[in-house]
């Protein structure tokens, strides 16, 4: 259990476009963002974090942060493996309380400024987080150097409805026959479903944002709202409006 006083906490916003670089924690982090949504990126994996989820990055774990809206992150630091176990970043489903409870510690940095109600509500916080549960709002992210590069462009242009084979070819370094067995070999995806669920993970910044779900569904390259709809709910088991 931490203590109230070496407890580390962090507020910081970020404009539009605004890119966190590379880089990692000698703590566990525990992470909620407001005012939209950003993707954090490792190595090994894509992640999307919403709207006041809570993302769980280990200790050692290096990653970058990106949003093309502007944001706000509200952060804990704990020392590793005191709270969770987890040796993977993950977006942890938080209710409300647990989500007020990291939204208060962040608001005193200082420990000298904190007082008996924030060491109650550490402990609290400490006694419900090793039970929340990691969400899937993680894509793996290929190794093999053309694959990524692929990937990478899916990521960042999800609004681009043109055909994987022209997308394919325009990137180049592969035919996309080749893509594909690297796609499944690298993530146990097909390249068409991997571009599919990173489609969806770029609309849940965009429902944060309150966009109507028309706009979302075009913005990440859905013909119609009805198909998109679909598509999320088979994705994350809920409609679309529940993010926004």
């Amino acid at each position: 259990m931490s203590s109230i006083e070496s407890l580390r906490s962090h507020v910081e916003g970020y404009p539009e476009g605004g890119r966190i670089p590379r880089h990692a924690h000698d703590w566990d982090q525990l992470a909620l963002i407001s005012e939209s949504a950003a993707i954090v990126e490792t190595d090994a994996v894509y992640v999307v974090h919403p709207l006041l989820k809570g993302l769980w990055l280990p200790a050692g774990v290096e990653h970058s942060i990106y949003s093309p809206r502007r944001f706000y992150l509200h952060t804990l630091y704990f020392e590793p493996g005191t709270v969770r176990t987890d040796s993977h970043p993950q977006v942890l489903g938080l209710d409300n309380l647990a989500r007020e409870l990291v939204l208060l510690l962040c608001t005193v940095t200082q420990p000298s400024k904190r007082g008996v109600r924030h060491a109650h509500a550490l402990a609290l916080l400490e006694a419900v987080l090793p039970e929340a549960k990691p969400e899937s709002f993680s894509l793996p992210r290929p190794s093999q150097e053309r694959a990524r590069k692929l990937a990478d462009y899916f990521a960042t242009q999800p609004s681009d409805g043109r055909s994987v084979e022209i997308i394919a070819a325009e990137i180049g370094g592969a035919s996309l026959r080749t893509f594909e067995r690297l796609f499944v070999e690298g993530t146990g995806l097909s390249l068409a479903a991997w571009r599919r669920h990173s489609r969806l993970l770029a609309s849940l910044s965009l429902l944060a944002e309150g966009k109507n779900i028309a706009d979302v569904a075009h913005a990440v390259g859905y013909e119609s709202a009805a198909a998109f709809s679909t598509a999320f709910k088979q994705c994350f088991g809920a409609s679309p409006s529940s993010y926004g």
